[in-house]
């Protein structure tokens, strides 16, 4: 069996006297979607953060490739964080920028591409979201849909090997997320390999590799969508499936 692309031992972050998380691990092989689940301040953020170091943890360790990933060591961080992509809720992109100059900025200014390269590289990944004609707009001009969309896309322009999704939707209007899922299950069918972190339990079930579901900042069960929104072991994961599936009305 091939090693994991991706693995978290025992990441613990705390912020002040209170534990956020407490000793998650996590292993990720190529390919998977793996769907953190759980009630909000379960530690879902903060381990996405913790994986791509935008938050450090207190302990715990993270190897890419079966390389462990020194983050203390500037340089190693920087070569990390090209390899593993984050998406946010609210978008983070630059509100100076058109669409095209958000998805060119970081080739250009991270990895030294020569602007017409990445210009046209800028070009394939927007229109592969499906905003060919939205180039040129700024993000004041996109819907939220759009925005989100824009930013999947200057994510994928850097090549990562892992992407890290932090509540894609939860920002949107309900008509528009069913767009931002169609970009999401695209990748997931092509073979990106990503972690994310999501309450729409019904497109989770139809994607996911694996559902881990997280309370207190622990990973209490993790397992198959059939496993877990139909066999769950533990009776707060039975619980939290549960009351979301009816508050969602999915599944």
């Amino acid at each position: 069996m091939a090693a994991p692309i991706l693995r978290i031992e025992n990441i613990s972050k705390r912020y002040g006297k209170k534990d956020v998380l407490k000793g998650a691990s996590l292993e990720v092989n190529k390919g998977d979607l793996k769907i953190l689940i759980g009630p909000s301040g379960a530690g879902k953020s903060t381990l996405l953060q913790c994986i791509n170091f935008l938050v450090k943890p207190d302990e715990g360790r993270v190897w890419l490739d079966e390389q462990e990933v020194h983050y203390a060591h500037k340089r190693d961080l920087y070569a990390y964080r090209q390899k593993v992509g984050m998406i946010f809720q609210d978008f983070n992109l630059f509100d100076h920028l058109n669409a095209l100059e958000n998805v060119r900025i970081g080739m250009v200014k991270v990895k030294g591409m020569a602007k017409a390269e990445a210009n046209d590289r800028a070009v394939m990944e927007l229109e592969r979201v499906g905003l060919g004609d939205h180039m040129q707009k700024y993000p004041a001009q996109l819907s939220g849909g759009q925005k989100q969309r824009v930013s999947i896309a200057r994510a994928l322009a850097m090549d990562p090997k892992v992407m890290l999704l932090d509540e894609p939707t939860s920002a949107l209007d309900p008509e528009l997320i069913g767009e931002v899922h169609a970009v999401i299950r695209d990748l997931g069918n092509n073979g990106m390999t990503m972690i994310m972190a999501t309450h729409q339990i019904g497109f989770a079930s139809s994607l996911a590799s694996e559902i881990v579901f997280m309370e207190d900042g622990r990973i209490l069960e993790r397992g198959t969508p059939d496993k877990i929104f139909n066999h769950a072991e533990n009776t707060r994961t039975r619980e939290f499936c549960s009351k979301i599936t009816e508050l969602y009305g999915e599944r």
